[in-house]
């Protein structure tokens, strides 16, 4: 009896074995990779508004925004073949929505070329190069930033990441709110980051679209490499500490897992 089992056991995992090898085999064509933005806050699901977080300096925090600009993504192959998504198409909001805000955690990358794709390279922001474009290239990017309160004005550029909400230094003191609002200034002060994390092997060809999950700490902005109290001045949108939080804020993300997704 333990003969057998053993032997179904051995030609399940031949099968699947089989079945993977045939799907990889045959990487021909283009297809859309869909990445999700899973917003957390200290290994807990972001809620706008109802729920109260605890960062590393034993603030409570209730968020009631956060948005940020993805851009200039990268999909690189276990051989470290670069796929560059066309930089026209290549700016997106992600948002938990709130107010008059829809909210927008789901982009898509079209036309990516087949590969088994190890790694995945984008900006936070939008970069000197684009912005020196000039506005109207950007108009309708620029539009849309303004709906969700990611722009300044044209001369200081983009906001590139906002969290915002209300705090208190501990349980026994007031609720007061806080703003961070993290970007470059106009040509001035550049704190576009880049970020390339590992993954799963993501496969994509003819039929075969992945979907990849990346989670966002919104906790890494002020609980990261460097500590951040709010207590120390809530409010902030430049000078070191808005430098500080951008450095935290490049490590916020985390490829979690990769669908991969036979569509016929």
């Amino acid at each position: 009896m333990k003969k057998i089992i053993a032997f179904i056991a051995l030609a399940m995992i031949y099968t699947s074995c089989s079945d993977n090898e045939l799907k990889n085999d045959d990487l021909e064509g283009k297809n859309e990779v869909v990445i999700e933005f899973d917003n957390g806050f200290n290994n807990d699901k972001l809620l706008l508004g109802t729920s109260t977080y605890t960062n590393g300096n034993g603030e409570l925090l209730t968020i009631n925004s956060f948005d940020y600009i993805v851009s200039n993504f990268v999909l690189i192959t276990e051989e470290g073949k670069e796929f560059t998504y066309p930089k026209e198409k290549g700016y997106f909001i992600i948002s938990e929505g709130g107010g008059t805000k829809t909210k927008k955690v789901q982009i898509s990358l079209k036309d990516v070329p087949a590969g088994k794709y190890t790694k995945i390279k984008f900006g936070i922001g939008v970069d000197q190069e684009r912005f020196k474009q000039g506005q109207a290239v950007q108009q309708d990017f620029w539009t849309l930033a303004e709906s969700y309160n990611l722009t300044w004005s044209w001369q200081a550029g983009y906001k590139f990441v906002v969290l915002e909400g209300t705090y208190k230094e501990n349980a026994q003191t007031t609720e007061a709110p806080f703003m961070l609002h993290i970007a470059s200034r106009g040509t001035t002060v550049d704190l576009y980051k880049e970020v390339t994390l590992p993954m799963d092997i993501a496969i994509v060809s003819n039929n075969q679209s992945p979907q990849l999950h990346i989670v966002a700490d919104a906790n890494k902005m002020l609980d990261g490499k460097a500590k951040i109290k709010l207590s120390e001045g809530a409010t902030i949108m430049g000078g070191d500490k808005a430098t500080t939080i951008a450095e935290n804020y490049a490590d916020m993300f985390v490829v979690h897992h990769v669908h991969n997704a036979n569509h016929h």
